[in-house]
């Protein structure tokens, strides 16, 4: 009787410290739910947010909903009155977190709408674009189809603009955004201002469109920014909080658990040691009563403590024996059974953890691959551009090598007549020693050298028109640098805003940054050239001006050769009272027929500069096409890089 009453209130010791023990463990199991619900909050806002998912959206609600369960359960169950406190805060939190969310669904939604619109719009853009393009190539002007081209890339730009602020979400955004519509409007005026009234048409409609496109940017970009504000600002801070509150209640409540193992494996040792003495003092009553209650006590209580043991270092795939029994080693057993579950449950927990984020890994690998292909859709047509404009630059410089050389021919044709006029003139000379018997013979050179004077003077006239429009044309060629020149920085803009992007990235962006170094170093090189081409346009400007005050010059003495010619025939006339007036204008005439030969020999020597100039600029223009397709190979290597990244 003694032993059974002694072990009677041993095991209801135990029982009582078992049942704490569940309690402790039933209440971990609930925190690390709470925990794993408010992780299922954050990352499921996160994929609602990036990527519209309502399925993301229903299950924010259900882990909200869950968490706030078992939050209330805490309260009911928790003995503490500062852990009840904390738990009902986290309740509060919970409510916050799901407005914040509410908040970031009508974002969402303004977001999609926006974007609808955006589209919509932008297709719109761009066919307007590309018909007012169309429209100027035809007219076969080239400044016309300069400032064009720059209406085509600062439209460009505003897509590139509304791409990097809706990608990066970036506040900033929105006022780069507006400078850009600022300076696509400009350009638009000034293209509307030169172009002609069928043009004008056209870019009508294209500034209504660019209006209705910037709205819509404005808005998509607002819900963006805002989405991402109350996200950083509220939802992931609040979040974070909640979860370091759990930390510090599952580490109170895990020291607790400790400690009552702790307790209840003193407890079950002391409990043997008395049974122990008991049998030993029973021994003396009968040896078979205490072996029959060693063998059905002290084994399964030996045999739990050793599965305890085990369980403690980690071998969750030990059994628990006595499970299964109604007696108290039963209840022990079942004890025991719940700590090894909820050990499981830890490790489920964990690994599902890790299965999140090598998901989010993916996702992210996605979104590179995305921006890739945005990229590539941006920088693609400005490639394009280049490579039409260093088309249309080698065509310009192709015309002024043959306008030089027209140029060069027309100064050998005057430089003839001039030798045929000196020859006239040398003529006249002779004849005026035998001024009496060569009358006739005088007035007939006088009036071939009238006549080489005026073919003369058509001749210099023609060249002088030619000069003309070799100038014009090395102006329009000029433009044309411009344009390749701004499309250059614009370039190199988009390789600094990658290199950022890349950065960003952090380690999948390594390749990504490599390219748009590349890329970067390409658009300098670009740049390095048309700043050559602008040098040898410059130079080639000089020779011309050069020629055009030559021919001028030219045009001058001919004048004045015919002037004297007029004077040798009204001296004929006059034949006795004339020959002293007749040989000094017939010198006057021998040294304007020398001034034109130096004249046209300096004529020459511009034209010959002006071809050596034109055909530098077909080189360099050459060599900017050649450029254009390395860099559209570069840009192909890199989105392939980024893509694989």
């Amino acid at each position: 009787m003694a032993v059974a009453a002694v072990s009677i209130y041993k095991f209801s010791e135990v029982r009582v410290g078992v049942d704490a023990a569940n309690k402790l463990g039933a209440n971990v199991v609930r925190i690390v739910a709470i925990d794993s619900d408010l992780e299922r909050v954050r990352r499921s806002t996160l994929r609602y947010l990036f990527d519209y998912q309502e399925q993301a959206l229903k299950e924010n609600a259900e882990a909200a909903q869950s968490a706030t369960r078992e939050l209330e359960i805490a309260v009911r169950e928790t003995p503490s009155e500062a852990r009840r406190a904390m738990y009902r805060g986290l309740v509060q939190g919970i409510a916050q977190v799901r407005d914040k969310v509410q908040q970031i669904a009508t974002a969402v939604d303004q977001e999609r709408s926006g974007k609808d619109k955006l589209y919509k719009v932008g297709d719109e853009l761009t066919a307007a674009t590309r018909a007012i393009v169309a429209a100027v190539r035809a007219e076969s002007d080239p400044a016309l189809s300069a400032l064009a081209a720059k209406v085509d890339s600062s439209l460009l730009s505003v897509r590139v603009a509304n791409w990097r602020g809706q990608a990066t979400r970036d506040p900033k955004g929105a006022s780069i955004l507006k400078q850009t519509l600022q300076s696509a409007s400009g350009d638009i005026a000034a293209l509307e201002k030169d172009a002609p009234a069928a043009i004008r048409t056209l870019i009508q409609p294209v500034k209504k469109i660019l209006a209705d496109y910037g709205a819509a940017s404005e808005v998509v970009m607002a819900s963006l920014v805002s989405g991402r504000g109350i996200y950083i600002d509220d939802i992931a801070p609040k979040i974070l909080s909640m979860q370091a509150d759990l930390d510090k209640a599952k580490s109170f409540l895990v020291t607790m658990s400790q400690e009552s193992k702790d307790r209840e494996d003193a407890l079950v040792s002391s409990t043997i040691l008395v049974q122990q003495i008991m049998g030993l003092l029973a021994v003396l009553l009968g040896g078979a009563i205490a072996y029959v209650v060693a063998r059905g006590i002290a084994t399964p209580v030996v045999g739990m403590t050793h599965a305890m043991e085990k369980l403690a270092a980690g071998d969750l795939a030990t059994a628990v024996p006595g499970l299964g029994r109604s007696d108290e080693i039963g209840k022990m057993a079942g004890a025991v059974e719940v700590f090894k579950q909820n050990a499981v449950e830890r490790s489920r927990l964990e690994a599902e953890q890790a299965q999140m984020e090598q998901r989010a890994g993916e996702r992210r690998k996605v979104e590179m691959a995305r921006i890739a292909d945005d990229f590539e859709g941006a920088v693609g047509e400005i490639i394009e551009t280049v490579s039409s404009a260093s088309t249309e630059l080698e065509a310009a410089a192709g015309t002024l090598t043959r306008t030089a050389e027209t140029t060069r021919q027309l100064s050998t044709q005057v430089a003839a007549a001039s030798e045929q006029a000196s020859a006239n003139v040398q003529s006249v000379a002779s004849a005026t020693n035998e001024m009496s018997s060569s009358v006739q013979e005088i007035g007939r050179q006088v009036q071939e050298s009238s006549r080489i004077a005026g073919e003369a003077v058509r001749q210099a006239e023609k060249t002088d028109g030619r000069i003309t429009e070799l100038s014009h044309a090395a102006a329009r060629i000029g433009d044309v640098v411009k344009l390749i020149t701004a499309i250059a920085e614009q370039t190199n803009l988009l390789a600094l805003n990658a290199t950022i992007e890349a950065a960003r990235a952090g380690e999948a962006g390594k390749g990504f940054a490599v390219v748009a170094q590349e890329v970067k170093a390409l658009a300098a090189q670009t740049g390095k050239a048309t700043g050559d081409i602008a040098a040898q346009i410059s130079g080639m400007q000089a020779a011309t001006n050069d020629s055009v005050t030559a021919i001028k010059e030219i045009g001058g003495t001919i004048g004045r050769i015919a002037e004297i010619a007029a004077t040798i025939a009204a001296a004929v006339e006059e034949q006795g009272a004339a020959t002293g007036e007749i040989a000094r204008n017939v010198q006057q005439a021998s040294t304007g027929t020398s001034e034109v030969a130096n004249t046209i020999t300096q004529v020459d020597r511009g034209a010959a500069e002006t071809g050596s100039a034109s055909s530098q600029v077909l080189s360099s223009a050459q060599s900017l096409s050649s450029e254009s397709s390395r860099l559209k190979l570069e840009v192909g290597k890199f989105l392939q890089t980024v893509r694989a990244a």
